[in-house]
């Protein structure tokens, strides 16, 4: 017993169950002594009925029926399950039970009356009774089909329509649901059998909630993602597992939209923990400096002249400058070449470039960093290093054509700069002389190359071509 519990929860519970049953068996018993002294009989004497009699014993059989249920529920059920009984089977059972007697009862006290007798005497009373009864009956056997299957439990969280709630009783009739409003709401059992009903066990697996997310067009998808699995780590309510879960599901008309999954402990703590999921969101993206899209007509004013997006030349200019390959080519060379290559940008984990391809271009990476594999002596793939902002591959292809000697896949969002054999031919064919600057170049480079993939390169067994670096550039670009 708490003290601070209300006063019917500090009565103890064998009283509260028999005092209504006390009460009543009192009350019947002054009736039935009062007409007595009032000179009005409760006995027919003709036909050896004694009604006072069987309106005691009734209120005597709902005594034992209550003193019976708590026997078995209250006591032996707890001792037994270390829970509470189900309402609805101590329901049926005290029903069944107080049937029984009450039926021995009628055998005893007036043996001349059937109770069969009485109840199919009238086939309009058996019609009037079972159509009054179809709504309860069809209560009555859903409820012992939602108990029997054990498809809803008390403490579970369903949702009805639109409702969710909290169920607190499940009865003979209805299933009594406390909404997150704190309103009751009585579902029949025959609705909640036909219906469709949303079971969110508790305790049980965490359950899934959904945010769509709506970013503009440029925001870089690998970003965004980040962005948005940073705001939903570490809400509190959150289960430790499955973590959350970010997918790019769509692209609408004015917005790539993200999905974003967290699962729930309680899921009855829905509304609170979305509430700061969405307001994490919010900050982060805002972090991030990545803009939450919507339906907008946006409308530049210019006063004359070309439109013109915006440039990322200076970008391309500035991978080129820092280039070691380009360093020995003029500055007029170095800004025709910045004319004509462009930017690529690669997902994390998509490959750039295969061993074994034939493609003539090579790649300056302008911001962050790619893997370097090859495929060794049997078959595996084997990593050699890492490349990060401002190195560079893909030179020997550019450069004489040949297969790509390694894979290249990128580590996380990575810009590169390509730049194509087209792009290169016009520049050394007005300038030959530039062959011999770039396999000087080349040389520099291959003797400053890591031991890691020089001796990677003799064991997947690629032996060097005696033909001279030069003469092969200059055959690939026909000089």
């Amino acid at each position: 017993m708490k003290p601070g519990a209300p006063f019917e929860e500090r009565i103890p519970l064998f009283i509260r169950r028999l005092a209504g049953p006390l009460a009543l068996a009192l009350a019947v018993l002054v009736s039935v002594a009062l007409l007595s002294a009032l000179g009005i009989s409760t006995v027919d004497v003709r036909q050896h009925r004694n009604y006072g009699a069987l309106a005691v014993g009734i209120a005597c059989v709902l005594i034992v029926t209550r003193l019976l249920d708590y026997l078995f529920f209250d006591v032996a059920f707890r001792l037994r399950r270390k829970t509470a009984a189900p309402a609805l089977l101590r329901q049926l059972i005290a029903l069944l039970i107080f049937g029984i007697c009450v039926a021995i009862l009628f055998k005893v006290i007036l043996p001349d009356v059937s109770l069969g007798a009485v109840l199919t005497t009238s086939a309009i009373i058996t019609a009037v009774i079972g159509l009054a009864l179809q709504d309860t009956l069809g209560n009555l056997f859903a409820g012992l089909a939602l108990h029997l299957e054990k498809t809803v439990q008390v403490g579970d969280m369903i949702r009805h329509a639109e409702t969710f709630g909290i169920v607190e009783e499940l009865s003979w009739r209805a299933i009594k649901l406390r909404t997150v409003e704190g309103n009751l709401l009585l579902i029949p059992n025959s609705v909640a059998g036909r219906d469709q009903l949303e079971v969110y066990p508790r305790p049980g697996r965490p359950i899934a909630r959904i945010l769509h997310v709506g970013l503009e067009y440029d925001a870089p998808p690998e970003r965004a993602r980040a962005a948005l699995l940073a705001a939903a780590a570490g809400v509190p309510g959150l289960a430790a597992s499955p973590e959350p879960a970010v997918y790019l599901k769509s692209f609408d008309a004015s917005a790539i939209t993200y999905e974003v999954r967290y699962w729930l402990e309680d899921y009855a703590r829905y509304l609170e923990v979305d509430s700061r999921v969405h307001e994490r969101v919010w900050y982060a993206l805002d972090r991030a400096d990545l803009k939450i899209a919507y339906p907008v007509i946006r409308q530049h004013q210019y006063a004359a002249g070309k439109l013109e997006s915006p440039s990322r030349r200076p970008a391309i200019e500035a991978a080129i400058e820092h280039a070691a390959l380009f360093s020995r080519l003029p500055h007029e060379q170095r800004q025709r070449l910045v004319d004509a290559t462009g930017e690529r940008r690669y997902a994390p984990g998509e490959t750039i470039v295969k061993e074994g391809d034939r493609s003539s271009s090579m790649f300056l990476i302008e911001s962050g960093s790619v893997a370097v594999s090859i495929r060794g002596a049997m078959g595996e793939s084997r990593e050699l290093t890492v490349l990060e902002a401002g190195a560079a591959f893909g030179e020997i292809s550019l450069l004489t054509g040949e297969p790509r000697t390694a894979t290249v896949r990128a580590v996380a969002e990575t810009t590169l700069v390509e730049i194509e054999k087209d792009s290169l031919a016009p520049i050394l064919r007005e300038h030959p002389q530039l062959v011999s600057e770039l396999e000087a170049t080349m040389e520099e480079r291959r003797r400053h190359a890591a031991d890691q993939y020089d001796a990677s390169r003799e064991q997947s067994g690629k032996a060097e071509e005696p033909v001279p670096l030069a003469v092969r550039i200059a055959r690939f670009f026909g000089l």
